[in-house]
């Protein structure tokens, strides 16, 4: 899943943004079961573990916030089922862009519906939007015209 995150400047990770993800996640989404980051020492990304999903039992968000306001949003099912929200300079898209089920490849981006900027508002859309995804198992919710 190669895109433009890699290749620009997006700044580091920020653990302690990241941390506000899992706190807005765990206090309003009661499927997100457990979460840790990928490296207590040197995060770069927090996973929230959710006891739902869209194809299978279960899934997992892997989210990166970065020191200059960047995000990306990584939901996975295991190989066969991804899609992300990323927040990055792109040079054919507004940052703001969204990566389509099922594989989230560079090319399947398309302007994102979350038009909203804050950690917690953010962090809320993109639950709502995978929730009603997951009770409707109607792939377009997860990019509604009027997002949550």
């Amino acid at each position: 899943m190669t895109d433009d995150w890699d290749r620009v400047d997006t700044g580091a990770p920020d653990p302690d943004i990241m941390a506000r993800v899992r706190t807005v996640a765990e206090d309003y989404e009661p499927l997100v079961t457990s979460s840790e980051f990928d490296n207590p020492l040197n995060p770069e990304a927090v996973h929230l573990h959710l006891d739902d999903g869209i194809e299978r039992k279960s899934g997992r968000f892997d989210v990166t916030w970065t020191t200059k306001g960047y995000y990306r949003y990584h939901y996975t099912e295991g190989d066969d089922f991804n899609y992300r929200y990323d927040c990055h300079p792109r040079v054919e898209l507004p940052d703001p862009h969204f990566h389509e089920p099922p594989q989230a490849a560079h090319d399947d981006a398309v302007p994102s519906c979350i038009e909203v900027r804050t950690v917690r508002l953010v962090t809320l859309a993109v639950l709502q939007l995978w929730r009603d995804t997951v009770e409707t198992g109607d792939l377009r919710q997860l990019q509604q015209p009027n997002p949550p």
